[in-house]
């Protein structure tokens, strides 16, 4: 019998293919690791920034007429509910007259997504200058998209910290990981660098309350007055550091404005306005007529922007991070310390200087996410890890319902059945001063991703975000965690007005407790 490789043992032939598959994947690998060896990525760009003066007329007038009333302050409103979150976004596409700068974490090409990016682009097209700076987490497959809108003469798409071969993803990724591992997790976006909103929302259908499978408990800032342009400061930096690649760089072909309105159509074309339940021009006309009354309603006070710098990714000893500025605030502490943070990933050290905190008579008060309701199941499972020893410390744990009413009420009616997930990245120190961005304390946060939050300075401003945390751990949003007198962890809250006590994660299976317990025992601490 002649050779034939399809006449062969099928031992043989596995042997034969795995050598094959083995081979490729380490010449691909290769190739990978020489072309990603140095960054950033061959591209060119031209350096821009932000609007040097705010526009004197419109809303930016009103704002920065309301800002010379208070020198040397700023002015503050929280923004805690989905639809408020989407109707001021969606308020500065459409009241802005000079610029848009956004920059965020993920950008989903969702019903919020498409709505949002609508409004953005509507914006540009009455003359607008719109500046995109997106992570490229959550970019796969969505290029040419990003390149079509790029097309149009007032709009520019950079992508932070982008995979080189856009088709390889995976081994890019486990190829050049040091450099691909950092991420820029900001969450910001900037009309006319006259007033900014910033916080824990990404833009897509659950960090609004539309998601099918899960919605968020999520908090923002909106903001206006001096404060923007220090923000907008750390946007320049990032946009015109080597790791923003314009998108026309990662494609292989030139796109033109045939090309945007192409995708323009198709995208339209996508957008389902009754899976958004709310009225949104009703809401824009109305937050139009009183925004007087919204400019003088907001807290002024001194604050401070805390973030993470380009050059502090890269090297964490040449600038400070917003983990050291936080952590010099929170050890000011003298009375109390409340935190909300979707992701509470504590360190030993962390958890003695929790313990440090509560021995000088600091209550230490705590909201995260339970396993019920954690998305990320790997941070969870560093949670777990000193959630014992953290409650023995004297920290007041809370952990969120997988049913929390705070965020069932103000959901989408697609989203009827979703679990309720927290997102929120706030403190509040002493009841004087309240942070609020997309900071959450783990190592991630501290040690890998870029950063940013704004520090408020004022009781009354500190007391609006206090309230909102105090809501987060109300028997019907929270299970107590705490110790029982056997030395275990126990689950407490109340279920139709009677208590009910767990002493295992609450409201999940045996497989999912068995999941988070063999990730808590993997080497990944450092990255969670």
């Amino acid at each position: 019998m002649s050779w034939h490789p399809f006449n062969r043992n099928p031992a043989d032939q596995k042997r034969t293919l795995l050598r094959a598959l083995v081979n490729t994947s380490v010449g691909i690998l290769a190739i990978i690791t020489v072309s990603c060896s140095s960054f950033p990525l061959d591209h060119t760009k031209t350096a821009s920034v932000a609007l040097k003066t705010p526009p004197s007329t419109g809303v930016s007038g009103i704002f920065e007429r309301a800002a010379a009333q208070h020198p040397g302050e700023s002015g503050f409103a929280i923004v805690p509910g989905n639809r408020e979150a989407f109707t001021d976004r969606m308020a500065l596409a459409d009241f802005a007259q000079k610029t848009l700068d956004v920059q965020y974490f993920i950008w989903s090409g969702d019903t919020v997504g498409r709505m949002m990016a609508d409004h953005v682009i509507k914006a540009a097209e009455r003359g607008v200058r719109v500046r995109f700076l997106l992570d490229d987490i959550n970019f796969k497959k969505r290029d040419s998209a990003a390149a079509s809108m790029n097309a149009h003469p007032n709009i520019e798409v950079r992508i932070f910290n982008p995979h080189k071969h856009r088709s390889l993803r995976a081994l890019e990724f486990g190829a050049n990981f040091k450099r691909l591992n950092k991420r820029m997790h900001n969450k910001t976006m900037t009309m006319d660098n006259s007033c900014v909103i910033v916080g824990g929302r990404n833009i897509a259908d659950e960090y609004f309350g539309l998601g099918e499978e899960q919605n968020n408990r999520d908090l923002d800032i909106v903001a206006v007055g001096p404060i923007v342009r220090d923000i907008s400061e750390t946007f320049d930096e990032f946009w015109n550091s080597p790791a923003a690649v314009p998108i026309e760089s990662l494609v292989d072909k030139t796109y033109r404005i045939e090309d945007f309105r192409r995708e323009l159509a198709t995208m339209r074309s996508r957008i389902d306005p009754s899976l958004y339940p709310f009225p949104l021009e009703e809401d824009l006309k109305s937050l139009r007529t009183r925004l007087n009354t919204v400019a003088s309603r907001l807290t002024w006070s001194r604050a401070e922007v805390i973030h993470d710098t380009f050059k502090s990714m890269k090297n964490l000893t040449i600038e400070e991070t917003v983990a050291g500025q936080l952590g010099r605030q929170i050890r000011e502490a003298k009375k109390e310390l409340i935190i909300e943070s979707a992701y509470f990933v504590m360190r030993d050290e962390e958890v003695e200087f929790c313990r440090s905190l509560t021995n000088r008579g600091v209550k230490v008060r705590v909201l995260t996410n339970s396993l019920a309701s954690n998305n990320v199941i790997a941070a969870q499972a560093g949670h777990a890890k000193r959630r014992k020893p953290l409650v023995e410390t004297g920290v007041d744990l809370y952990e969120l319902r997988p049913d929390a009413t705070s965020v069932k009420e103000f959901v989408a009616p697609q989203g009827k059945n979703s679990i309720s997930t927290l997102h929120t990245k706030a403190l509040v120190i002493d009841g004087k001063k309240a942070f609020v961005g997309s900071y959450n304390l783990d190592p991630r946060s501290a040690e890998i991703n870029s950063e940013i939050g704004i520090m408020v300075y004022s009781p009354a401003f500190a007391g609006k975000v206090k309230a909102f945390l105090d809501e987060g751990i109300s028997p019907g949003n929270a299970y107590h965690v705490s110790v029982d007198d056997a030395g275990q962890l126990k689950w407490e809250t109340l279920v139709n007005g009677q208590l009910k006590t767990w002493s295992k994660d609450p409201e999940t299976s045996a497989f999912q407790r068995f999941k988070s317990g063999v990730i808590g025992l993997l080497p990944i601490e450092n990255q969670l």
